[in-house]
């Protein structure tokens, strides 16, 4: 009894949810039937209060002397209008302004009686929840049914599997004819009821091949096929919800179904087909989020492919499913692209995914495939030429002509990269033969498409670029191959952009834009020539050549006056930078053994001149931020230029080595040093902001070297150093001297400097150089190598240090007085003040006899005449 119990509740259920949405459905309908009646009634109202509002109005009655306060008058309702009949179906009348053709008198008219408008009702949780969810969930209802009743026909054996599998697909049918008979009255309850139904009839076919195995596998395909196109067209008349399912019913299909022996021919067809119904539609009603389903379903379809059979025997199938893909997304989207306004957003990226997932997917297959097969090269290719004809063809997706030699360059690298490994000798000349196809293929094509093009100058870049990287690329894998003239190549490489040069001249003053595309090939032209030398030469001198390139490049944009390639000397600027300030194998190249005379000084000697001639271009054009871009990359290759040469002489071999002795890093201090003061001259000269920025950071690298690492950490107190046995000319001149020197002539310069606490940096780092120096030449006066650690002294030494440091103290005093320098003065008093704690707490216990008595008598000394001084020369007498 349960049992039977149960079915019928199923039964009920199955029988009465259709009938409850009929009936509300009726119900609906009657409900809009009034609604349309009361609009009616409504419109010929508000034509009758129309007419009557046109007949002249009474005089108006003179105001009551006291104010009354507005009372709302109750009116009586208007008479019921006579019976109107219901007419034809027309547009919804426009609202009449009353009053709106009466003539304007002195007298303010009465306003006429106000028809309270009928507000619709807005749509709320209840509607949205009554009108739509039901729907949806009757439709999910109803598919289910289909599912509980066959599985409770399988579990109770009532049904054969034929019968039951024949019943879902009338089901299915009837679904679908019910959705047709109600699409006149309600086009989301037939919309709902025809996506239940495609629902239905794909459960219906999948149960047959995957549960009983009724039909063969080709026979299910067929009808898989067959039903795919059927709920494709279907979805013309029901819409998107019956196109997704066509579509993810269709391309599950073959995962469902299966097959005794793959067929990638089948298969990829079949996809094809399911791509290119779904498309059409996508086409026709404008459902491009459908499109991201397509290509994600393509794209997971062709990685299950090569995953299951990695050495993929029919590559040719596959590349050619993907190029005629990506040509069928085009031809899909191609109505939008040439409307008149800008297509929409959703458009512009699913064209552009489409043509880069197709061909990233062609490049994965290449690479997985060891770049054995031509067929694959071969689908490449043709990828590549249809995005330069779509590119050239729709003026706003130009730039997607970029993908296509992007992709083979990323096709020869990843397949030189996976298969490096492998000693084949024919792969380095088939590598060679392909770079050189790719390369002047897209650089033709380009070339060819540039002539009477909305932007030549665009695909004379392109046409360079792709020349270029080809070119580079094949250098770099195949490099170390013997007898390859790469110079030579790259001369030859020059000859026709040189011809192209030549025939965009005569064509300037016709063709727009020949201008612009005559700059880029002759910028191709000097690069290919200047890029022969180093080529012929070393790898070192790759760098001098985009040097000169952007020389070059400089020259052609001013002459021409372009600003777009003016924009290329930012990469190569760039690219010089980085290679010649960053690149740590710059301390392995081989430089040679004459010291200042070697590569660093050809190489970076040629490439700051290039700069300079390049800044004589650049300064004309007003580009502020690029001039002082190249100025400030010549001030810094100078700079390096400068520490490579001392690292040079005194590391000729072991340049590598992060060691550097005590007179090489006085050397770093002098040079950088001397650039800071010519910097700071040059600022001083004409108020170069770049050269003002060279000063401070040269100047404070230098002050930071000197006064951290040279006086406080590796002095040769504390680490031994060969500084020479002469007094005064020896190292510690060139280390301590010198730079204070350069620090006290930087302080007379310094006035264009705008920030004040330079000053005092500059003072401070003078003065303790200075006493630093003269302490140290005392050490060394006793000392000569400085093999005794550490600060101890006694006897005479003790003494001198006294008597040094009192004579600078004295000298900086007076120095303060003559220039009327208060931080002189103060420094001076600084260092007699130690003097006198030195006397007072070491003197006085380490000397012995008369040099005790000398040192208190010159203390004191020198104590009265500085007093003396103080009170003549500086302060006032009281």
């Amino acid at each position: 009894m349960e049992e039977i119990f149960l079915i019928l509740v199923g039964i009920a259920w199955a029988l009465g949810t259709p009938l409850i949405a009929i009936m509300a459905l009726v119900r609906t309908s009657g409900l809009r039937a009034q609604n349309d009646r009361l609009a009616t009634e409504l419109a010929a109202l508000r034509r009758q209060v129309a007419a009557t509002a046109a007949q002249p109005l009474p005089p108006p009655v003179e105001a009551a002397p006291f104010p009354v306060a507005p009372v709302e008058a109750a009116v009586p309702p208007p008479p019921a209008p006579p019976f109107v009949p219901e007419p034809e179906p027309q547009a919804e009348p426009e609202a009449i302004v009353i009053g709106a053709d009466l003539q304007a008198s002195p007298p303010a008219p009465a306003p006429p009686l106000a028809i309270p408008a009928v507000e619709p009702v807005r749509g709320g949780w209840e509607q949205r929840l009554g009108a739509r969810a039901f729907l949806w969930v009757g439709a999910i209802t109803l598919a289910l049914s289909a599912v509980f009743l066959v599985r409770y026909s399988i579990e109770e054996g009532y049904l054969s599997p034929e019968v039951r599998v024949i019943l879902a697909a009338l089901f299915g049918f009837a679904l679908i004819a019910g959705a047709e008979r109600m699409r006149p009255r309600d086009d989301r309850v037939s919309q709902a009821l025809a996506a239940a139904g495609v629902a239905a009839l794909y459960g219906s076919l999948l149960s047959a091949v995957a549960l009983y195995d009724m039909i063969s596998k080709v026979a299910a395909g067929g009808a898989a096929a067959a039903l795919t196109a059927f709920a494709i067209t279907l979805s013309l008349r029901h819409g998107i919800l019956v196109a997704a399912l066509a579509f993810v019913g269709g391309f599950l299909s073959p995962a469902i179904i299966g097959s005794e022996q793959p067929n990638t021919p089948v298969l990829f067809g079949y996809l094809l087909a399911i791509a290119a119904g779904t498309l059409t539609v996508i086409r026709i009603r404008g459902w491009w989020v459908l499109g991201w389903g397509v290509l994600a379903g393509s794209a997971l379809w062709t990685c299950v492919w090569m995953l299951a059979d990695p050495d993929l025997p029919e590559l040719h199938w596959v590349g050619l499913f993907l190029v005629a893909l990506a040509g069928l997304f085009v031809w899909a989207s191609w109505r939008r692209l040439q409307e008149s306004e800008n297509p929409a957003k959703d458009v512009l990226a699913l064209v552009w995914a489409s043509l880069a997932v197709t061909g990233g997917l062609l490049v994965l297959a290449i690479a997985q495939d060891g770049g054995a097969q031509t067929a694959g090269w071969l689908a490449l290719a043709v990828h590549g030429i249809g995005i330069f004809a779509f590119s050239r063809w729709a003026p706003r997706f130009q730039f997607t002509a970029g993908l296509a030699p992007a992709l083979s360059l990323a096709a020869l690298a990843l397949w030189w990269w996976t298969g490096s490994g492998v000693a084949a000798d024919w792969n380095d000349g088939r590598f060679g033969w392909l770079v050189t196809m790719f390369g002047g293929l897209y650089a033709g094509a380009a070339f060819a498409l540039l002539w009477n093009a909305s932007r030549p100058g665009f695909w004379a870049a392109l046409s360079i670029s792709a020349a270029l990287s080809h070119f580079l690329l094949a250098w770099y894998v195949l490099r170390a191959m013997p007898g390859i003239p790469w110079g030579l190549i790259s001369i030859g490489l020059a000859a026709p952009f040189l011809v192209g040069a030549e025939r965009l001249v005569r064509w300037r003053g016709t063709m727009p834009g020949a201008t612009e595309a005559l700059g880029f090939l002759a910028a191709g032209v000097t690069f290919f020539i200047g890029a022969a030398i180093p080529l012929e030469l070393n790898r070192e001198w790759i760098t001098v050549a985009y040097a000169v390139e952007l020389a070059a490049v400089a020259a052609i944009s001013a002459q021409l006056g372009l600003v777009t390639l003016r924009r290329l000397c930012w990469p190569l600027l760039a690219i010089v930078v980085v290679r010649f300030v960053v690149n740590p194998e710059i301390l392995t190249y081989p430089i040679g053994l004459t010291p200042v005379l070697n590569w660093m000084l050809w190489g970076y000697g040629i490439s700051i001149a290039a700069l300079v001639v390049a800044l004589r271009f650049l300064r004309p054009t007003g580009d502020v931020q690029l001039v002082r871009a190249v100025e400030a990359a010549a001030a810094l290759l100078t700079f390096v230029l400068l520490t490579l040469e001392v690292r040079s002489v005194f590391q000729p071999t072991t340049m590598m080595m992060p060691d550097a002795s005590f007179m090489e890093r006085a050397f770093y201090v002098l040079v950088w040093g001397a650039f800071a003061l010519a910097a700071l001259w040059k600022t001083r000269l004409d108020g170069d902001l770049v050269a003002l920025w060279a000063w401070r950071l040269s100047g404070g690298v230098a002050v930071l070297v000197v006064l951290i690492v040279q006086v406080l950490v590796a002095n040769p107190v504390f680490e031994p150093a060969d500084v020479g046995r002469l007094p005064i000319v020896n190292g510690l001149l060139l280390a301590y001297a010198i730079p204070a020197a350069m620090a006290a002539l930087a302080r007379r310069w310094i006035d264009v400097e705008p920030d004040r606490r330079v000053d005092l940096l500059v003072e401070a780092a003078a003065s303790i150089l200075a006493f630093v120096y003269v302490s140290f030449e005392v050490r060394h006066f006793f000392d000569p190598g400085f093999e005794r650690r550490g600060f101890d002294a006694h006897g005479l030494e003790l003494y001198a240090y006294s008597i040094v440091w009192l004579l600078f103290g004295v000298a900086l005093l007076a120095l303060g007085f003559l220039r009327q320098a208060a931080a002189l003065r103060h420094a001076g008093m600084v260092l007699v003040c130690i003097v006198v704690a030195k006397v007072f707490l070491i003197d006085m216990a380490g000397l012995q006899g008369l040099l005790r008595v000398f040192s208190f008598l010159g203390l004191g000394a020198a104590l009265i005449g500085l007093g003396y001084a103080y009170r003549r020369f500086g302060f006032d007498s009281k």
